[in-house]
């Protein structure tokens, strides 16, 4: 990235003339909306210093404070970019708001507005670097009253046909997304793949996305990145509690001084910006290091092996393996809850392992990894209680993931077409 401000930035032109006054009467929840459920043309994305821009993966609102999406994956200019997105309607934002001056910004990694302003092209973030910079408006796929009516009236997660929903066979619904789950397992899988390398090392691997699933969407990223940097190998030598230590220190949520015995050579520890605090106790960064913590030490299912490890315990059951996810804390903290250690088991193990077996080519293990998929809980959340209350209650993670599937593809976007239970409620769609 370019690292000088440009005073005459690269914005394409608006497929459509839109008025100013209308473009400044767009609420920022309303471009943050188009952002994450993709409603703008990606395939000719450049910043405005004239970088070519690749979404990898759009990220997640965050309800809380800091920036508003997080979670997002870019490729500029040929770079992979992992951090946060924040949205405004013009570029002056970023300045009136603060955020040049709050290190929680330092993870942006892309600056989206609606429209470009005098400030365009010449921003940077709190620690001095450049902040690339993205024009949305010229490749939005819709005018701006549809946009703002898509924003207002257009239905989020509950389903369209939900006033028809007591005329779905509850067979068919069930089976629909339960193969939905399916698939995004399977996908899950090939994205990691993708994204890690045609044969990444396994093991590491399933240490980074068990750690980014501890992280909630808070501190996911930066959970990855401790597990990114860190020598499993010396830390597979220590005790529980001198593992603990060791995070901690790693994590540079404590003062380096403090773990002059315990710091973990030729590591420096992460900035203390690059964490989340506050919001819920049980989310607390330095709990769940403890947790971390309980999965490397002894006994732990990180500690040796970890693919052949969880594999193994699944042989035996998913109880057996949630047990072992919920493995007793060094310090004597909560140990993992049983709803968390669900996710981590759905997010982040079982892809891990699909992946294994499918590159193994054993079908046996692939069938294993379905079967626990289809007989782990399922942990209700804001998505799948909507289809609940209509009578859709997941029994499953696999119909779980199957009605995110349902609602974020399908429902969001309109696709009723090419829904199965949008075409036995509405026959017509199969000849649209």
């Amino acid at each position: 990235m370019s690292s000088a401000p440009v005073h005459a930035p690269h914005v394409a032109e608006p497929l459509v003339a839109e008025p100013p006054d209308r473009v400044a009467r767009v609420p920022e929840a309303a471009i943050q909306d188009a952002w994450v459920r993709g409603l703008f043309d990606a395939r000719h994305l450049r910043t405005t210093d004239g970088h070519p821009v690749e979404v990898v993966r759009r990220g997640v609102l965050n309800p809380d404070s800091g920036p508003d999406v997080r979670d997002a994956r870019v490729l500029i200019g040929g770079v992979l970019w992992a951090g946060d997105v924040e949205i405004h309607t013009t570029s002056a934002a970023w300045e009136a708001h603060g955020h040049d001056r709050d290190p929680t910004y330092d993870r942006v990694v892309l600056h989206v507005v609606l429209a470009a302003d005098r400030r365009t092209g010449t921003l940077r973030r709190p620690d001095g670097s450049a902040l690339p910079e993205l024009v949305l408006l010229p490749h939005l796929d819709r005018s701006l009253r549809a946009l703002l009516r898509a924003f207002h009236v257009a239905p989020r997660t509950s389903p369209r046909c939900g006033a028809r929903w007591g005329e779905v066979d509850p067979t068919l619904a069930r089976a629909w997304v339960r193969h939905l789950g399916t698939e995004r397992l399977r996908r899950r899988a090939r994205d990691l793949g993708r994204e890690y390398g045609r044969r990444p090392d396994l093991d590491r691997l399933l240490v980074q996305r068990m750690f980014r699933a501890l992280g909630y969407e808070a501190n996911a990223d930066a959970f990855e990145t401790l597990a990114s940097r860190l020598p499993l190998a010396d830390l597979r030598r220590r005790s529980a509690t001198g593992l603990h230590a060791a995070l901690v220190f790693a994590s540079g949520l404590r003062p380096a001084e403090l773990f002059t015995e315990t710091a973990v050579a030729d590591l420096a520890p992460m900035r203390a910006e690059a964490w989340r605090r506050g919001g819920r106790p049980a989310n607390a960064p330095t709990r769940r290091l403890a947790q971390a913590a309980a999965w490397l030490a002894p006994g732990g299912p990180l500690r040796h092996d970890p693919v052949a490890t969880l594999t193994e315990a699944l042989a035996a059951g998913v109880r057996p393996t949630l047990d072992r996810l919920r493995a007793e804390t060094p310090d004597g903290s909560p140990r993992l809850g049983e709803d968390r250690a669900v996710r981590v088991l759905a997010d982040a193990v079982l892809p891990v392992l699909l992946l294994d077996a499918e590159q193994r080519e054993d079908p046996a293990r692939e069938a294993a990894v379905l079967d626990a998929y289809d007989t782990l809980p399922a942990a209700p959340d804001r998505v799948t209680r909507p289809f609940a209350d209509l009578g859709l209650r997941p029994r499953s993670a696999a119909e779980a993931q199957g009605v995110h599937q349902l609602a974020r593809a399908y429902c969001e976007e309109g696709r009723c077409a090419r829904c199965a239970v949008g075409r036995a409620l509405y026959p017509a769609l199969d000849r649209v």
